[in-house]
């Protein structure tokens, strides 16, 4: 059993979004401080990301304290429509459709505002063996018992500690947006509004389910539709698409203001060639449509010395589980769980690398297993076999964005 401290322990976050607070949450309950450094100098936004929750999500919102009170809006079923609009297929499956805001928003409440630090860019992280020494932006120090990177797929400690790791375009990104209830047109909030809905049109995939409004209203008529649209670009045309429309180039991704005018102009002659009349209107009614190229990487490992990585930072899986925040609450609670069963937090970190490592990589692996539907990079038999098997609707519905997904690796 673990001895007393004889001094309160303490961890620094790099990261405010839902790693950061998760593990901050978590390492709170296991009698930590611990402290919470966000690069941005303003509050976090979604951009009316939409989020599908999962088993594990649920339990880790409850653990940490966050809650699940007022989380999203629960769907029935699944349906897939063809280009006519009509059903081609459905499944029974409740399923609560939240945000990014929410989530956010219940999270943020857990942390004490005094330990939540707005416009602290990471620089570099000094070891001793014993503890960290942080350094920030504008000569910001900060000393700690361990450094938690939560930073997100891009993540800045990582490229400190790991530089090798780097995430891979898979070949295909997202068009996505989320248009007001109230813009969209009785037939389209009829048909797919009150559903989580799959149209797929050959190496596309357009998914979309209701969400809560601005400042998570739940209200009917004041809600939102998650549109994603997942379509194929080699890795040239993206670096086009990542000029913006002040001709700048972004290695990346371009904020959603910046994002060439020409570039939605297409997208929507695209949508009109190809779209039902009801996923047509959602297209045409986001006001700010905005680009999420797909990356994902594995990593031998997340734990380098008294750094440890949680969240997308630790392994970034590719979207079709919806899975990244269930992914980030797990990674938190395992951290925490490994330091308040052992005294020495060396021993603490290996455990939670052993236990977590694994489960981050096998997240990766399935979410390239789903994304072989778009028949990008099919390198091997069984790529070949995912493949076929996804051109069907009935199989999207089952393997895409479902429950308990992680079971069949157990």
């Amino acid at each position: 059993m673990p001895g007393p401290q004889l001094k309160k322990r303490r961890a620094v976050i790099v990261g405010g979004s839902m790693s950061g607070l998760f593990t901050a949450a978590f390492l709170r309950q296991a009698g930590w401080d611990a402290d919470v450094y966000e690069r941005s100098g303003v509050e976090l936004v979604g951009r009316g990301a939409g989020i599908t929750t999962h088993p594990e999500l649920l339990d880790a919102l409850e653990k940490s304290g966050a809650g699940t009170r007022n989380l999203g809006i629960e769907v029935p079923k699944r349906i897939a429509i063809d280009r006519q609009g009509r059903i081609t297929g459905e499944r029974p499956l409740r399923q609560i459709l939240t945000s990014w805001d929410r989530l956010q928003s219940l999270l943020r409440a857990t942390i004490d505002p005094a330990h939540y630090h707005l416009g602290w860019a990471f620089e570099r992280v000094e070891q001793n063996g014993s503890g960290v020494r942080v350094y920030f932006n504008n000569g910001r120090v900060e000393n700690a018992d361990i450094l938690v990177g939560g930073d997100g797929v891009r993540s800045t400690v990582r490229g400190e500690v790991a530089p090798e790791l780097q995430p891979s375009y898979a070949g295909y990104y997202i068009w996505r947006g989320a248009p007001n209830e109230a813009d969209l047109a009785p037939k389209t909030l009829k048909d797919i509004f009150p559903y989580f809905v799959f149209y797929l049109p050959p190496r596309q995939e357009v998914i979309t389910y209701p969400i809560s409004g601005f400042n998570e209203d739940l209200r009917p008529g004041h809600r939102r539709y998650n549109f994603i649209w997942y379509r194929v670009a080699d890795a040239e045309t993206l670096r086009d698409m990542n000029v913006d429309q002040n001709g700048t180039r972004h290695e990346f991704s371009v904020p959603p203001p910046l994002i060439r005018k020409d570039l939605i102009a297409q997208m929507h002659a695209d949508a009109r060639d190809i779209m039902p009349e009801v996923m047509l209107d959602c297209v045409m009614k986001i006001r700010q449509p905005f680009i999420t190229p797909i990356y994902d990487f594995t990593a031998p490992r997340i734990v380098f010395g008294r750094v440890a990585m949680a969240g997308d930072a630790a392994a970034n899986a590719r979207p079709h589980m919806g899975f990244g925040v269930a992914k980030a609450g797990g990674d938190a609670e395992a951290l925490a769980r490994a330091l308040g069963n052992h005294d020495d937090i060396g021993r603490a970190l290996a455990a939670y690398n052993a236990e977590r490592q694994p489960i981050g990589n096998t997240i990766v692996m399935h979410s390239r297993k789903l994304g072989t539907h778009m028949g990008v990079n099919l390198k091997t038999d069984e790529d070949r076999r995912m493949h076929a098997l996804l051109q069907s609707d009935e199989a999207m519905m089952d393997w895409i964005a479902v429950p308990n997904f992680l079971d069949a690796y157990r």
